[in-house]
């Protein structure tokens, strides 16, 4: 057929835009048609290189450590808690950790649940291991290990508490200014019930919760990056399972211990990780029935198994050259592999479909012709795609949150590995399986040759996906309706995206960590009903200051810290308003000054040893300030005051509380260090950034992806249109994220930085395609969507295979990762694989040069066959024993076209005979030595048989 007149609008003389794209294109292909060469020739050792390549760079591995400390990963980089936290560790070291007990009843105040719950105080007294027992690893107070429960007020005597009757507990309970027996310390009970009920006279007549508290001693090591004490874990693996015996006297008991967030939440996410196996599984299943056919020849069971050992060696190299180079490995990272092999497949997909789609013609050529074709045109599309997922990832390694930092760079070093191993170790088995498949040999054992009378069945000749978007999908979607509805669509998401976008909270709990039936959270919700007013205890810490002559500035910050609005009132204890108040009460009026405190700093320092060594109350403040010496000369290094903040709503109400004590702190104006801290601020300070950095790193991102994809696409206006599709499916992505129940936290940042990278995948195969075929806008949206859209749909749905299991999840980790994903894949084909092609179809870019040496014909060729097929021609040497058939589009088929051939006395005048010295099965070439073809009009090839016969004519 003679080869249609293009109707794109005429193109002037470049401009230095697309001659720098048509150079940088030409050459990117050329080096891909070199390797793709190179690899079909020597395909073992290629093979064995690769494979030296991944063994050489698992070395690494020798440095891996794995970071568990949340300080560590989540709190940003020159962060003011992560120096406030390491200050007090310094000067207010941690001698003890807490183990509780929750214990619920329909009334705690009845003796029969007092005498349930001192057995159980006997049990827990009793356990012990190898290295430990409770004597030896409790935290004593005084002589007594210290244990707190209402067990306290009867001395844990279980004579007294055996003969207790109903009143004397409500006696008890009710009394006034009720002391400890065995601290001698007040007693507040109120404290430590939960749901308290009233008589009428106001008196506590029952309780539906209390606890249990036992102090333990800290003796913990940093060892591998994380915090441990074998000695006390041991111990509690102990106290676990006391606690969580079955019970049968009424009485529920739901425990805490130092350990239970790191079994309970890291459990989480190890138990899902059979999960995503599962999911690793049915990518191979589903990419070894989406490469081969169903045949015993034509079956690609090798090639997808390859594949995901690719995926494998990049994940083990990345590990090794990170790990080499310092960088952590966190709990998130366990991730990588799937988000990995998700992008790693898509390679694969368009690999194999490049290799699918050469023309007839192309494939008459030899084993290594084909191969270097295949990649030249699949090298320049997975480029993009990787390039642009390795800046957006390297942008993110940017970020001032360790984990987030150490994950992007791991993953960038991933995706740039498997995009090495799919143009080398990948290509290289289907060079290996192609010869197969010339060889006749069985796909499953390679050993066994079919016979030359097999034939493969009908049925698996078709692909039926690609015939969908050809014959069903791409025609239905490019016709003005379609045109229309997509827009239409497309428009009404966006908008309801836009609204989810401005309507998206920050917030994070870290119970979210914790699985649904853990027994960690549930102690955590029944703690949070029973004692609502309980809020995180904070602290105001000041360090070596003039204490003597700044303690008007220390009665200043006492007022100023209880005033303050997030902080409960009556909870702020200062050891400084306390030792004022003793000093008042206990010194002789004459030693004092105008203030009520001693007339120099001598004496004011002396008097404070005395206070905090004599008086109980100094006694109970000993551990608020730290001396350098109980004898002259005496001087004070550091102090705190202690409050407790009110409940505190979300993660926006929890940064203003810190923000406002830090304020209430900066404007008491010490001359030395000042400031509050509570072992929360290391979280609150990361969601106070959490926010900006992920809007900062998705800007910094897509200006980066788009840089790179005008690089390597070489059009200004093809990734305008990939960056506007990127944009849109996070817009959409981070919409539908606040109907779906989500917030901005470490987990969906880390999860939209991803994003970024799949979004980019599903839009530039399309675009890339487009650029590559000539024709009007319309016919090539058309073949791009046609050629390119089965790869660009298997590669989202294996993606999505990858992690669908994990809807069934109990880590909040994994439930995130999947619902993110899973709009990720669903936006990023919608603008894909749907409002692109609309959008190309109208204002597409034009075509690379390129593309006129790859799908048009050439003149002398077009105009042979044009005269061949209109005139016809006899040679007595030439027989036609095929039909003429047409395989173009129904679009750009006239309606009055019908190829005949026939037959002449003798070839017309102005007719070239054709190249007879053509070797025998090679396509017609004329004297340029073009393959006579139009990608995007059909294609035309006749093919000379081995007697100088034409056994059939294709168009």
């Amino acid at each position: 057929m003679a080869a249609k007149p293009s109707n794109s609008p005429k193109q002037g003389r470049p401009n230095c835009m697309k001659r720098c794209s048509n150079v940088f294109v030409s050459a990117l292909e050329g080096f891909f048609y070199r390797l793709g060469k190179l690899v079909a020739g020597y395909p073992w050792l290629t093979i064995l290189l690769t494979l030296l390549l991944g063994g050489s760079l698992s070395a690494g591995m020798v440095k891996f450590y794995q970071e568990s400390r949340s300080e560590k990963l989540w709190v940003p980089y020159g962060s003011q808690a992560l120096e406030h936290q390491n200050w007090v560790s310094e000067k207010f070291p941690a001698k003890f950790r807490f183990e509780f007990l929750l214990i619920e009843a329909d009334n705690v105040l009845v003796p029969s649940v007092l005498q349930a719950m001192l057995a159980l105080d006997t049990s827990i007294k009793n356990v012990s291991t190898d290295a430990t027992n409770w004597t030896s690893i409790c935290y004593q107070l005084g002589p007594n290990c210290w244990s707190s429960s209402l067990l306290e007020l009867w001395s844990f005597d279980e004579t007294t508490i055996n003969g207790l009757s109903q009143q004397d507990v409500l006696d008890k309970v009710n009394q006034n200014n009720l002391m400890s027996p065995v601290t001698f310390r007040p007693y507040d009970v109120e404290a430590v019930l939960g749901e308290i009920q009233r008589d009428s006279g106001g008196q506590i007549s029952g309780a539906k919760a209390t606890t249990m508290l036992y102090g333990v001693k800290d003796q913990s090591v940093e060892r591998q990056g994380q915090r441990v004490d074998d000695v006390r874990s041991e111990w509690e693996k102990g106290f676990l399972e006391v606690a969580q015996k079955e019970r049968s006297d009424g009485v529920t008991v739901t425990p805490y211990a130092t350990r239970s967030f790191g079994d309970e939440g890291g459990g989480a996410i190890q138990s899902d990780l059979t999960l995503l196996s599962a999911g690793y599984f049915l990518i191979i299943a589903y990419v070894a029935m989406v490469l081969g056919k169903f045949n015993c020849i034509e079956q690609k069971i090798y090639v997808s198994l390859m594949g995901v050992l690719c995926v494998g060696l990049s994940i083990i190299g990345s590990m090794g050259i990170c790990s080499a180079a310092g960088a952590a490995y966190g709990p998130v990272h366990s991730i990588l592999p799937f988000l990995i092999l998700g992008i790693g497949v898509d390679d694969m997909f368009v690999v194999v479909s490049a290799w699918n789609n050469l023309s007839p013609a192309d494939r008459k050529r030899g084993r290594r012709e084909q191969a270097a074709l295949a990649l030249k045109h699949a090298g320049v599309s997975i480029t993009v795609t990787s390039m642009t997922d390795v800046v957006a990832f390297g942008v993110g390694a940017s970020t001032i949150l360790p984990a987030l930092q150490s994950f992007c760079i791991y993953a960038a070093v991933s995706i740039f590995l498997v995009f090495v191993y799919s143009c080398t170790l990948f290509f290289a088995v289907m060079c290996l399986d192609f010869q197969r498949w010339e060889g006749r040999r069985n796909a499953c054992c390679c050993c066994y040759v079919h016979k030359p009378d097999y034939r493969p069945t009908e049925c698996s000749q078709k692909d039926r996906l690609q015939l969908f978007f050809q014959k069903i999908y791409a025609p239905g979607l490019l016709t003005i309706p379609g045109k229309i509805v997509t827009l239409v669509v497309v428009s009404a998401i966006l908008g309801v995206s836009i609204w989810g976008m401005v309507n998206l909270r920050q917030n994070f709990d870290s119970t979210w960590f914790l699985p649904d039936d853990s027994y960690l959270k549930l102690y955590l919700q029944k703690t949070e009903t029973y004692f609502p007013d309980d809020g995180f205890e904070v602290d105001i810490y000041v360090g070596d200051i003039d204490y003597y002559g700044e303690r008007a500035k220390l009665h200043t910050l006492y007022q100023r810290f209880e005033a303050d609005s997030y902080v409960t009132d009556g909870t702020v204890t200062s050891w400084f308003e306390d030792y004022t108040t003793w000093v008042n009460s206990t010194k002789n009026s004459t030693l004092l000054g105008a203030d009520g405190h001693a007339t120099d700093s001598t004496t004011f320092h002396q008097w404070i040893v005395q206070f905090l060594t004599t008086d109980a109350t100094g006694r109970s403040h000993s551990g608020d300030v730290q001396l350098n010496s109980t004898t002259s000369p005496v001087s004070i290094i550091a102090s705190r005051l202690r409050g407790t903040y009110k409940t505190l709503k979300d993660s926006s109400e929890e940064i203003e509380a810190m923000d406002s004590l830090i304020a209430v702190t900066d404007s008491v104006g010490f001359s030395g260090e000042a400031f509050p801290y509570a072992r929360q601020f290391n979280g609150w300070e990361t969601n106070k950034v959490i926010k900006t950095e992920l809007y900062r790193n998705l800007g910094i991102a897509m200006a980066a992806v788009f840089v790179i994809t005008l690089l390597l696409l070489a059009d200004i206006l093809g990734s305008l249109w990939v960056l506007l599709c990127v944009v849109l499916t996070l817009v959409d992505v981070g919409g539908m994220m606040h109907h779906w129940g989500l917030t901005i936290d470490t987990v969906t940042t880390n999860i939209m930085i991803l994003a970024i990278g799949l979004a980019v995948d599903y839009a530039a195969h399309i675009c890339h395609t487009f650029l590559t075929i000539n024709g009007t806008r319309q016919e090539r949206a058309h073949v791009a969507l046609g050629n390119m859209g089965p790869a660009v749909f298997n590669g989202g749905f294996s993606t999505f295979l990858a992690f669908v299991l994990l809807a069934t999840s109990n880590s909040y980790v994994f439930i995130t990762f999947f619902k993110v994903f899973f709009l990720v894949v669903v936006f990023g084909c919608l603008h894909g694989l749907v409002f692109l092609p609309v959008i190309l179809s109208w204002l597409g870019p034009a075509p690379y040069d390129t593309a006129a040496g790859r799908d048009e014909e050439q003149p002398e060729d077009a105009g042979y066959i044009e005269k061949v097929q209109t005139n016809g021609f006899e040679n007595p040497s030439l027989e036609m024993n095929g039909d003429v058939s047409t395989v173009m589009p129904e679009f750009v088929k006239p309606a009055d076209f019908s190829p005949r051939v026939t037959s002449q006395p003798a070839y017309p005048a102005d007719i070239p005979p054709p190249d007879y010295d053509a070797p025998p099965g090679s396509p017609i070439r004329s004297g340029l030595g073009s393959t006579n073809s139009v990608h995007g009009h059909g294609e035309a090839a006749i093919q000379w048989g081995s007697r100088g016969k034409i056994p059939a004519v294709s168009n």
